[in-house]
Parts: structure tokens; C-alpha cells; sequence
């Protein structure tokens, strides 16, 4: 969903991804980024990097390891650090979630992404978008615990002062999944951070893309 809403938040600019959805995080989050590097190819320009939720402390983890390929940093609904005491006391259930999750019928797989609607997309948003959530591909289970595990023990605090790439912020002001603290944390930890605050869940971006694409060319038009 990211890069598909890519040509409305970038219209100028060519835009790739790096498809880590099936990636069991061989090497934790540092091997993710290595191979988001190799992703960026073999072209020395700076690229400006865009990392969502997860994806954004791989997004971190490649600005701070190979800062001279990041000409800035986009970050939507993402952490250097989760600050969410009850997910990390949820690891069993994560647990849980990748055994059954792989196993049960893909509408009772698809009636449990319904439930997660007002979470991820809020209460309001196209039909569109609801047609593109509850079709995603089903996800790796397997993948997704390594990848939750390693999201409550990533902690980018001892590093993130030296991170000083522009850096676009964009949380949600009622995101469950990853709460507006550590988006707010992110921004002041980061020098050379902008934060951007709009109502709604964990995918905000993706519901006010519009908006948000207003913002980036802001953003951006003072970075250039």
C-alpha cells in the first residue's frame, strides 16, 4: 500500500521499494537495512528514504549506518524506541498470533483485519482504501513475529542525535499501535526533524494522503 500511494505523496519524484514483507529479518533490524542499501542500487546520489511503522527503523538504521546514501528521511507512524509497556508484555500472544494466524481460513484471516479497521484507517476513509486493507496479501506469520519481536527491543536512542539528515515526522494522534509519545520522541531526539501531527490511527498517511502530500511539498521545497 505504501508504494502504491507513492505517485500521490511524490508525483515528481521516481520512487522503488524495498519488499520486506516476506524477509524473516535475518540479522535483525541491521540486516534489514543492508539490504534496503542494496535495494537503493548502485547509484551513489543521495535518495530520499520513506520507512512506515517497522519500516521506519529500517529507514532509521540505514540513515545512521550509510548516511552518505540518505538525502533525508520520511517516516510515518514509526518509533526509535517502542514506549508501550503492555506490547512488550504481549510477546507470548504475538506467539500465539503467528501460529494461528497462518493456519486459520482466510475469511476468518480477513474478518480479523476487519476488527482492526478503526486501529489502522480510523473511522473515515474511502472505499477505496478499505478495498486495498482487507485485500492485502495475507502476511508471513513467521516474518511478522520476528519482525514484532524485534520491534520491542529496537532502540535507535543512543544514535538518533547523530542522525542529521532532514527528517519528515508524521504520526497519528490516535495511533494504538504505536503511540504519538514516540513519534514526539523521535522528533526531538533528531536535529534536523519536522513532526506533523493529524487525527487519526496508525495509517493516517495513507487516509489523509492528500493532506499529506501538501506537507511533504512544503517539506521539501525548504530541504532542496
Amino acid at each position: 500500500m505504501l508504494l502504491q500511494s507513492a505517485p500521490v505523496w511524490f508525483p515528481d519524484w521516481e520512487s522503488s521499494a524495498f519488499d520486506h514483507h516476506g524477509d524473516r529479518a535475518e540479522g535483525g533490524v541491521e540486516g534489514l537495512a543492508d539490504r534496503a542499501l542494496e535495494a537503493l542500487g548502485t547509484d551513489p546520489t543521495p535518495a530520499f528514504v520513506c520507512g512506515e511503522s517497522f519500516g521506519g527503523t529500517v529507514a532509521l538504521t540505514l540513515a545512521h549506518r550509510a548516511p552518505e546514501r540518505v538525502a533525508g528521511l520520511i517516516l510515518f507512524s514509526t518509533f526509535g524506541w517502542h514506549p508501550s509497556n503492555l506490547a512488550r508484555r504481549g510477546v507470548g500472544a504475538l506467539a500465539a498470533w503467528s501460529f494461528l494466524g497462518g493456519r486459520v481460513p482466510m475469511p476468518m484471516y480477513r474478518t480479523g483485519r476487519l476488527f482492526s479497521l478503526p486501529s489502522q484507517l480510523g473511522f473515515r476513509f474511502s472505499p477505496e482504501l478499505f478495498h486495498e486493507y482487507v485485500s492485502r496479501p495475507r502476511a508471513d506469520m513467521n516474518a511478522y513475529r520476528t519482525k514484532a519481536e524485534l520491534s520491542l527491543t529496537f532502540d535507535a536512542r543512543p544514535w538518533l542525535g547523530s542522525i542529521d539528515v532532514p527528517t519528515f515526522i508524521l504520526i497519528g494522534r490516535w495511533d494504538p499501535v504505536v503511540p504519538a509519545s514516540a513519534g514526539r520522541e523521535l522528533a526531538r531526539r533528531i536535529p534536523n526533524a519536522t513532526l506533523h501531527t493529524l487525527g487519526g490511527g496508525h495509517l493516517v498517511h495513507l487516509v489523509h494522503a492528500e493532506r499529506v502530500r501538501g506537507l511533504l511539498a512544503d517539506w521539501a521545497r525548504g530541504v532542496r
